[in-house]
C-alpha cells in the first residue's frame, strides 16, 4: 500500500478498495443494507412505503409503516460525488413524501424541490424519484415529510462515505455499526404488562412505553460482534421523543461528528463512555475494542430499559468477543 509522505492518505487505487473494504464492513445489527443498480456514478435505490407487521419482541406484533417491510428501512450507502436516484413506491392508503433530515446543501438538490420539506407529494400507487448529488459525507436521516407517519415507522438511515481522495488510513474501521433508536405508545397495555397480541401503536407517543434499538426490544436485539484490537465506529441516530444517553460498558470512545459536524479537535476529543441522544440528533463514535469479555450498550434512563416496565429491556444489545 504506497502512503503520501505529506498526508498519509493512500493513493487513489489503494483508497478505492479501502472504501469497498469500509463499505463491506458496515453493519446493521436487525436491519438491512439497501440493495442498488449502479451506473457511473450514480446509485439508484427503490423504497416501498407500505403498511407493515413489525415484531418488536416474538410476542409483541405492530401494526404500523415501515420502508420495504421493515422499520427502520433499510441502510442506504453512498460515496462522495455520486448520484443518489431514490424511487419511492407509495403503497400506504394516504399520501406520502420524502425528506433528508440533516442534509442542507444549497444547490445539491435537483428536479425542483426533492428532499425539501414542501417537496413532492406522492399519491397513494404512484411513485417519485428523487435525485440528490452526494457531496457531504456523514450520518442522516431519510424520513416521511408527514411527521406522524415518521413516529409511526417510515424513516431509514443514510449514510454517505468520503470521497476515495479524502481518506485516510487511519481512518478505516474494522467494523461500522448503525443503531437506531425509536419509541413506541401502545396504550392497550398496562404498566407491568407483555401480553401476546397485535397492537397498533399511538402516533403521538405522549406515554411511550417500548424503545427500541434497529426496531426490537431486548432481549429481542441481536448481539453486537467484537474482535479483539477492532477498529470500531458506531453511528447513533435517535428518533425517540424522549431524551436520554447511550452507555458503552468496558470500553472509552471518542466522539467523531454530531450532526455532520466533525467533532475531531485536540480539544473538544476527549475520551467518554457515555452519549447523549434527543430526537433527530446523529452522534459518530470511535473506539478500540481492547477489553475481551461480555458488555452492554444501553439507554441509561432505568424506563428505556424496559419494556412496559418489564425489566430488563428497551434500548440495550449484548457487546460479545469472538
Amino acid at each position: 500500500m504506497v502512503v503520501s509522505m505529506n498526508n498519509n492518505k493512500v493513493n487513489l487505487l489503494s483508497a478505492e478498495n479501502l472504501l469497498n473494504k469500509w463499505e463491506f464492513h458496515i453493519m446493521a445489527p436487525d436491519m438491512e443494507i439497501a440493495h442498488h443498480e449502479y451506473s457511473y456514478k450514480v446509485r439508484h435505490f427503490d423504497l416501498w412505503a407500505e403498511e407493515i407487521e413489525h415484531q418488536i419482541l416474538p410476542e409483541i406484533t405492530l401494526d404500523t409503516f415501515g420502508y420495504n417491510k421493515k422499520t427502520p428501512g433499510p441502510v442506504i450507502i453512498m460515496r462522495k460525488g455520486e448520484w443518489l436516484f431514490l424511487t419511492l413506491h407509495n403503497k400506504l392508503s394516504v399520501p406520502t413524501g420524502l425528506q433528508i433530515q440533516g442534509y442542507a446543501k444549497p444547490g445539491a438538490i435537483k428536479h425542483l424541490s426533492d428532499f425539501k420539506f414542501n417537496g413532492p407529494i406522492i399519491d397513494p400507487d404512484d411513485s417519485f424519484t428523487y435525485k440528490l448529488l452526494c457531496d457531504k459525507p456523514g450520518t442522516y436521516l431519510y424520513q416521511s415529510v408527514l411527521d406522524f407517519q415518521v413516529s409511526m415507522g417510515l424513516i431509514g438511515t443514510l449514510l454517505i462515505l468520503p470521497d476515495p481522495s479524502d481518506v485516510d488510513i487511519n481512518d478505516i474501521p474494522d467494523k461500522d455499526f448503525v443503531f437506531l433508536m425509536q419509541q413506541w405508545e401502545i396504550p392497550d397495555l398496562t404498566l407491568g404488562e407483555i401480553i401476546p397480541g397485535h397492537y397498533k401503536p399511538d402516533k403521538y407517543h405522549r406515554n411511550p412505553n417500548f424503545f427500541t434499538l434497529n426496531g426490537r426490544c431486548y432481549p429481542y436485539t441481536s448481539p453486537i460482534y467484537l474482535c479483539d484490537g477492532d477498529n470500531v465506529r458506531m453511528r447513533f441516530l435517535s428518533k425517540a421523543g424522549e431524551g436520554s444517553w447511550i452507555h458503552l460498558e468496558g470500553h472509552q470512545f471518542r466522539v467523531l461528528s454530531i450532526n455532520g459536524f466533525s467533532r475531531n479537535n485536540q480539544y473538544l476529543n476527549f475520551e467518554n463512555d457515555t452519549v447523549e441522544f434527543n430526537s433527530g440528533v446523529r452522534t459518530d463514535i470511535a473506539f478500540t475494542a481492547n477489553n475481551p469479555g461480555k458488555w452492554f450498550i444501553n439507554a441509561t434512563a432505568i424506563f428505556h430499559q424496559s419494556n412496559n416496565g418489564v425489566f430488563p429491556g428497551g434500548i440495550m444489545s449484548n457487546i460479545l468477543y469472538f
